[in-house]
């Protein structure tokens, strides 16, 4: 599997900072763009930056009240900006079409038992993903990882009663690092994938 670049650059972190990495600081600051921008594509189960994939799903019946088709198959990198190709138990097929993120494919007879059991496997090339990449899920990136340039060891430090106390965990309970918030959770859930079709293999 190809490595997935950062969602955020080291000069893009910089221009935000208003600083100048030294060459030391600029492999620290790949690093942790690199660290964010994968607990960031886990959150949400996608990988956000635009590509093109190859991949086999298992179709699915479609539902009577919603697609009149042979069988549907959800793909799961979103969005879907273009679909190439499409084959169904390995035929090449242009009888489908596109609805949103779902594979409609127009008309298939699904074998009889005991055959019927083995659902048609369908393999797919499709262009995904965003380019540029959102501005709200790269600020959230940057954030993650000043949290850790900033303070790398967690520390917060408060005077109570003339005496100096040190947590290595914030106000809120918990050090992140470059883990999410709990707010930057909920600004990334509208990229979230929620469902999707049954991942067969990668080609």
């Amino acid at each position: 599997m190809a490595v997935l670049p950062s969602l955020v650059t080291v000069a893009d972190l910089a221009a935000l900072l208003g600083r100048t990495f030294t060459p030391q600081q600029e492999l620290q600051a790949q690093a942790l763009l690199d660290q964010a921008s994968s607990v960031v594509r886990a959150y949400v189960r996608q990988d956000i930056t635009r590509a093109t994939t190859t991949d086999t799903f298992t179709m699915r019946r479609a539902d009577p009240l919603l697609h009149r088709c042979g069988g549907v198959v959800t793909l799961p990198q979103r969005p879907v900006v273009d679909i190439a190709s499409v084959e169904v138990n390995g035929t090449a097929t242009s009888d489908w079409w596109q609805d949103g993120s779902d594979l409609l494919v127009r008309a298939w007879s699904w074998d009889q038992p005991p055959a019927a059991h083995r659902a048609p496997q369908v393999t797919v090339t499709y262009t995904h993903g965003w380019d540029p990449v959102p501005g709200d899920i790269q600020a959230i990136v940057m954030q993650a990882t000043n949290r850790v340039i900033v303070n790398p060891s967690g520390i917060r430090s408060e005077t109570v009663g003339g005496e100096s106390v040190t947590y290595l965990i914030p106000a809120v309970g918990e050090y992140l690092g470059v883990l999410l918030s709990r707010t930057e959770q909920k600004v990334l859930d509208r990229y979230r994938l929620t469902a999707a079709s049954v991942r067969v293999r990668d080609c």
